[in-house]
């Protein structure tokens, strides 16, 4: 059978052969959604513990189911001081989902402001994203990256960075990720002309959570390991990380019962120059967006 504008599928007198038209039809995918390429070693950042230097206010505000707003004030020696102000909104193309979010900082009057936008395209089998950090004429940062589940425990996917600090001058890079997952451990990697990090993860109590890392850096030589745990409890959760460095690390977070308030704070020490920090971080939640994590 073929379309008015196709030659006849049977063989002419001229002995030419064309075969029936394309035709597309919409795939089915039995495998889950692998998540982003900047994920790929999320179950392992989860346990690692997050420091804060200094004060730090978060605020999170859910308008909708699809549409979130938040706010954070930073006070901090490392981090940009100033007022962070973003948005998260997500709606549905067909049978995909879209994810659109942008955060935005005034640190000084005459600094210009910092930007991040995401774009993200989310399928049953595969997430396609675009990252932009800061992106202007004279210099910027954008990332593209696929993540595609293979197998029910394998996923597959690659990051193209282009990078600029002239109009004309371009640089790109591509990086690698791979990661096999169960339903109680986790291992993932990437790897770029820049590094190599590998991650894994362990679930080996319903309660007790366990991370290993390991980093290299191409232009320094130098590789750091970590080892860090995650111990939760009903309301709270207890942190606690070592890696090659000497270095040793503790957080703690609890959710107050009456308020929709998360407290915490985390110190960090080098135990080879006793150089220490210590940070607090308050999150209002009236959505219960942040329990959990």
């Amino acid at each position: 059978m073929t379309c008015k504008y196709c030659p006849p599928y049977k063989a002419s007198e001229f002995g030419v052969f064309f075969p029936d038209c394309f035709e597309r039809v919409g795939g089915h995918c039995n495998k889950k959604n692998p998540g982003n390429v900047q994920n790929l070693h999320i179950l392992a950042h989860r346990v690692m513990p997050k420091f804060f230097d200094g004060v730090e206010l978060d605020y999170l505000h859910r308008l909708a189911p699809n549409k979130y707003i938040t706010a954070a004030w930073v006070l901090s020696h490392i981090r940009a001081s100033g007022f962070r102000f973003g948005g998260l909104y997500t709606f549905r193309v067909q049978d995909d989902t879209m994810r659109m979010e942008a955060v935005l900082q005034k640190a000084r009057e005459a600094a210009p402001v910092d930007s991040q936008y995401t774009i993200e395209w989310t399928r049953q089998c595969d997430t396609w994203t675009a990252n932009f950090y800061n992106v202007r004429n004279e210099n910027g940062r954008c990332t593209l990256s696929v993540m595609r589940s293979v197998t029910a425990h394998w996923a597959l996917g690659a990051e193209l960075l282009l990078e600029w600090s002239e109009p004309q001058k371009l640089t790109p890079d591509l990086a690698l990720a791979a990661r096999y997952s169960h339903y109680n451990y986790s291992l993932a990697a990437t790897a770029s002309r820049q590094g190599l990090d590998i991650s894994y993860w362990q679930r080996i109590h319903p309660q007790i959570q366990m991370a290993n890392l390991l980093a290299w850096n191409r232009n320094t030589r130098k590789t750091i390991a970590t080892i860090c745990y995650q111990w939760s409890f009903w309301n709270s959760a207890v942190h606690g990380m070592f890696d090659s460095d000497a270095s040793v690390g503790f957080m703690w977070t609890k959710y107050l019962r009456n308020l929709p308030l998360q407290l915490g704070f985390s110190v960090v020490m080098n135990l080879p120059t006793d150089r220490f920090a210590f940070g607090m971080r308050f999150v209002l939640d009236p959505s219960g967006l942040r329990r959990g994590e």
